[in-house]
C-alpha cells in the first residue's frame, strides 16, 4: 500500500535550478548625487580658508587633510577630481560642449578659491597633496637650477595630456596619477610601486607630485600669482627671525630684498632685455620642436598604432593581434587605414606645436620674472609657490593664542 501510496501520490520536487538572485547594495559612493560633490568640495575649501586665515593652527589643518583624503580620496577614489578634470574641460571646448555642470565646478572652484586666497586647495583639500604631506620626514632643498629645470614638467604634462584629450588618446594625466592604486585600493603593480616610490621620495623632497609634476597645479600657481588675498606667515608685523624659512619644506618663503644699487639695477635690466629679445627665437623653437615630435606623440592613438601594427606585422601573425583582427571585421582596407592615421598624425602635430608654444612662453615669463626690480622688507609667503601647509604657522613666534591666531 504504502508503494501504491507513493506513485499516486509523489513528493514535491523543489529542486527546479532556479537561481534566487542575491540582494545588491550599491556602494556609498555611488548613492552621492553629483551636486553633494560640488556641495563638499566647497564646504571643504570654504573650512580650508577659515583654518588658513583665521584660525592659523597647523595642527587643525593637518586633522582637516586627513578627512578629505578619506572622503575625496578612499570614499570618492578621487574621481572625479579637479587635477583630472583639465582634460574634460578640454575635450568640452575642443568638441564645442558636452561638459556636465558639476565637472565644470569641480574644475572651477579651486581655481576661484586660489584666485581670492591663494592655494588652499593644495594645502589639505586635494587628496594627493594632503597625503604626500603626512610623508615629509626630512625635507632638503634642491639646487636653483634642478629646481627650475624640473618645475619645467608640470606645464609639459598639462599641454601633453591636453594634446591628447582632445585627440582621442586617452586621458593620459589620469594614467599617470601614481595614487590611484591606494584610493581605488587596486590598480596594476606597476601603478602602486610608482605610487610607493613618490611618497617615500616626498619623505626627502617635500611634495614631489605637487611641485614637480601636478598639470593642475600650473592654473593653481597662475591663480595664486593673481591672488586678492594671499597666504600671510603672520598676521602681525613679521620681526624677520627666519623660522618660517627654517620650516618650510617647499621653499615657499620670499626673503627680504633690498634695494639695488645704480649699477646692479642696469645689469638686471640688461637682462631683462636680452632676454626679452630673445624670446620670440625661443617659443618659436619650440613650435618646431613640438611639430617634429607629433608623429611620436601619435603612436598613442589608436588609428596610427594599427597601421604601425599592420606594416610590421607578417601575414601569418596578424590574427595575434586583436587590434588588426577589428580592422578586418569592419571591412576596411589598409588604404583607408593609412588615411586615418596620416589625418590623427597631423593633428598630433599642430597640437603638439601649441604645446610647444605653450611651454616656451611659460619658462619665457618665468624667467622673465627672475629680473623683476622688487624691493622686500620682510618674510612672505611666496604666491606661487606656497600650498598653504600651515607649516609657517607655528614657526612664528608671532602667532601666539590670544591675539586672535593660533601657533600649534
Amino acid at each position: 500500500m504504502g508503494g501504491l501510496a507513493n506513485s499516486r501520490f509523489p513528493q514535491p520536487q523543489f529542486d527546479s535550478g532556479h537561481a534566487v538572485p542575491q540582494a545588491v547594495h550599491p556602494a556609498f559612493a555611488e548613492c552621492v548625487p553629483p551636486w553633494a560633490d560640488v556641495l563638499v568640495l566647497a564646504l571643504a575649501l570654504t573650512v580650508a580658508v577659515w583654518l588658513i586665515r583665521k584660525v592659523r593652527s597647523r595642527r587643525w589643518i593637518l586633522v582637516f587633510s586627513l578627512a578629505c583624503i578619506a572622503w575625496f580620496g578612499f570614499v570618492r577614489h578621487g574621481c572625479i577630481c579637479p587635477v583630472g578634470s583639465v582634460q574634460n574641460v578640454a575635450v568640452a571646448a575642443w568638441n564645442g560642449g558636452g561638459l556636465s555642470w558639476h565637472v565644470a565646478a569641480l574644475f572651477a572652484l579651486p581655481l576661484l578659491t586660489a584666485l581670492l586666497f591663494g592655494r588652499v586647495f593644495c594645502g589639505a583639500v586635494c587628496p594627493l597633496g594632503a597625503l604626500q604631506d603626512l610623508f615629509i620626514v626630512k625635507p632638503q632643498r634642491l639646487p636653483g637650477a634642478l629646481d627650475a629645470v624640473l618645475r619645467v614638467v608640470p606645464p609639459a604634462v598639462l599641454s601633453a595630456g591636453i594634446v591628447y584629450a582632445v585627440n582621442g588618446a586617452g586621458y593620459l594625466i589620469c594614467r599617470t596619477d601614481p595614487f590611484v592604486g591606494f584610493f581605488r585600493r587596486g590598480a596594476p603593480l606597476p601603478m602602486l610601486l610608482a605610487g610607493m616610490a613618490v611618497l617615500l621620495l616626498g619623505m626627502v623632497i617635500a611634495r614631489p607630485y605637487c611641485r614637480y609634476f601636478c598639470p593642475y597645479g600650473v592654473l593653481l600657481e597662475v591663480c595664486g600669482w593673481l591672488a586678492w588675498k594671499r597666504v600671510d606667515v603672520t598676521g602681525q608685523t613679521c620681526v624677520n627671525c627666519r623660522l618660517c624659512a627654517g620650516t618650510c619644506p617647499v621653499d615657499a618663503i620670499a626673503v627680504p630684498r633690498p634695494a639695488l644699487t645704480d649699477a646692479a639695477r642696469d645689469r638686471q635690466f640688461r637682462r631683462f632685455l636680452a632676454m626679452l629679445a630673445l624670446s620670440p627665437v625661443l617659443i618659436a623653437g619650440g613650435m618646431v620642436a613640438g611639430w617634429l615630435s607629433g608623429p611620436f606623440a601619435a603612436r598613442a592613438h589608436p588609428d596610427v598604432a594599427v597601421v604601425e601594427r599592420l606594416t610590421g606585422t607578417t601575414p601569418a601573425d596578424e590574427d595575434l593581434y586583436p587590434e588588426i583582427e577589428a580592422l578586418k571585421r569592419t571591412g576596411k582596407s589598409l588604404e583607408w587605414a593609412e588615411e586615418r592615421a596620416e589625418k590623427t598624425t597631423r593633428r598630433f602635430r599642430m597640437g603638439c606645436m601649441w604645446a610647444g608654444f605653450f611651454m616656451w612662453v611659460v619658462i619665457v615669463l618665468r624667467v622673465l620674472a627672475l629680473t623683476r626690480l622688487q624691493r622686500r622688507s620682510s618674510h612672505e609667503a611666496d604666491r606661487v609657490r606656497c600650498v598653504a601647509c600651515g607649516r609657517c604657522f607655528a614657526a612664528c613666534p608671532k602667532n601666539q593664542r590670544g591675539t586672535g591666531s593660533a601657533a600649534d
